[in-house]
């Protein structure tokens, strides 16, 4: 006899559209990580001695504010407009996109690294911000629109399980083709995922009409103003925006925009070697979705939100004190699987209170947080390279645990939202 959490899992895949929006983000997740780490290590290593933490810091800034400036419109044309429609778009200009900056690093291959030709690729990279904002907000209320209701919260913890299980190869595949062959290849390879979204885009069925059809008399202005508004009525949406903002920009901030910098001078590692490491990471986040995804529905979200986020804090406190390879490997397989548990969480909870209409604009606002995480690299890379990066890794880890501790005491709210 198949139990009831087998059971409701075994019903949300027959939802064939669902079917083929998790199997695009199962790819996307393998090659997308790709693009990042390529980025990450091609200015970490070409930036000049001991500068590499502040480079960072500039190149993570850059995209976080190209990625700030356009997200929330993104959000409003995920209403406006037919969310098949719009996923079609954004998969070819990205693919476009990672072309053009492929064929700009070969052309810098082999050649001596400058400041002007850094800059340049940096400037580049921030394509990087356009294409994620758009692709977040649209896909999570795809995966919503191609299931039924009572299903969608498990849906959206599987499609994060499935990004996580795709980045588990992402970065020891990044690290060899770095290592071994060039930039420009694992740059270019991170093309096949939008390649495949794409096909998938014109696939699907879900997503043929607008769900805000009254939005096409507003302005874009009117239109992001009413997501505003939904946010003031409901206190639900701003205290899980508060929390996903906090953990997510900083923790985010430390174990993704800096962590390059940080394997490399106080581990040790090579491109490969911090490949391996994320493959710990993905393994946890895996974990942890896919728990979501079997038991979730009977646990307090609220509660298990702002569990994710202390056990984020203190994962990234220990990570920092960490150098033998088990505690370092075990402290980052924690943190991936907090820090996904709270994007799954997040976008669970934001789905059961808004309308579908207005769903593409709060998404945009929950993932405001990823460009925060950006622009905040660059002063805590400006930190790092005053304090060093000890201090910055343990005091991002501390603050991220007050937050988690403040809401559970002061902000009964959220800690009974079921």
């Amino acid at each position: 006899m198949i139990n009831e959490p087998a059971k409701r899992l075994r019903s949300v895949f027959n939802f064939r559209d669902f079917r083929l929006l998790l199997a695009a983000q199962l790819f996307v997740g393998f090659t997308q990580p790709m693009m990042f780490i390529t980025q990450s290590w091609y200015v970490s290593q070409s930036a000049p001695e001991n500068f590499s933490a502040m480079f960072l810091g500039i190149a993570a800034a850059f995209r976080g504010l190209v990625f700030l400036s356009y997200i929330v419109i993104a959000g409003t044309l995920v209403d406006r407009f037919p969310r098949r429609t719009v996923m079609r778009t954004n998969q070819g200009v990205t693919l476009f996109l990672i072309i053009i900056v492929s064929a700009v690093l070969y052309l810098f291959e082999n050649t001596e690294p400058t400041l002007f030709r850094l800059f340049a690729t940096i400037l580049l990279f921030g394509s990087f911000g356009i294409v994620l904002a758009q692709d977040q907000p649209n896909k999570v209320a795809l995966v919503r629109n191609s299931v039924n209701s009572q299903y969608s919260a498990m849906a959206i913890s599987l499609f994060f399980a499935a990004m996580s299980l795709g980045a588990l190869a992402s970065g020891p595949v990044a690290g060899w083709m770095i290592e071994h062959h060039s930039y420009t290849l694992a740059y270019l390879f991170s093309g096949f995922g939008p390649a495949l979204g794409l096909i998938v885009a014109l696939s699907i069925k879900t997503g043929r009409t607008a769900a805000d059809t009254q939005s096409t008399d507003m302005s874009l202005r009117e239109s992001v103003f009413q997501g505003i508004r939904v946010l003031k009525e409901h206190e639900i949406l701003r205290l899980v925006l508060m929390l996903n903002w906090i953990s997510i920009a900083l923790g985010s901030g430390v174990m993704g925009q800096l962590i390059a910098i940080w394997v490399d001078e106080m581990l040790g590692f090579t491109a490969f070697d911090w490949g391996i490491m994320i493959v710990s990471w993905n393994v946890g986040a895996t974990l942890s979705t896919l728990a979501l995804a079997y038991k979730g529905y009977k646990l307090p979200r609220g509660l298990a939100l702002i569990s994710a986020v202390a056990i984020l804090g203190l994962s990234i406190f220990f990570y920092s004190w960490s150098r033998t390879l088990i505690f370092v490997f075990s402290f980052n397989l924690i943190c991936g699987a907090s820090l996904m548990a709270i994007n799954a969480l997040s976008s669970s909870m934001v789905q059961s209170v808004v309308e579908n209409r207005v769903l593409g604009r709060i998404n945009s606002f929950i993932f405001m947080s990823q460009g925060f995480m950006q622009i905040g690299a660059l002063f805590l890379g400006f930190f790092a390279t005053m304090l060093g990066l000890q201090t910055v890794f343990s005091a991002v880890g501390l603050i991220i645990l007050s937050t988690a501790c403040f809401v559970m005491i002061r902000r009964p709210l959220i800690r009974s939202f079921i």
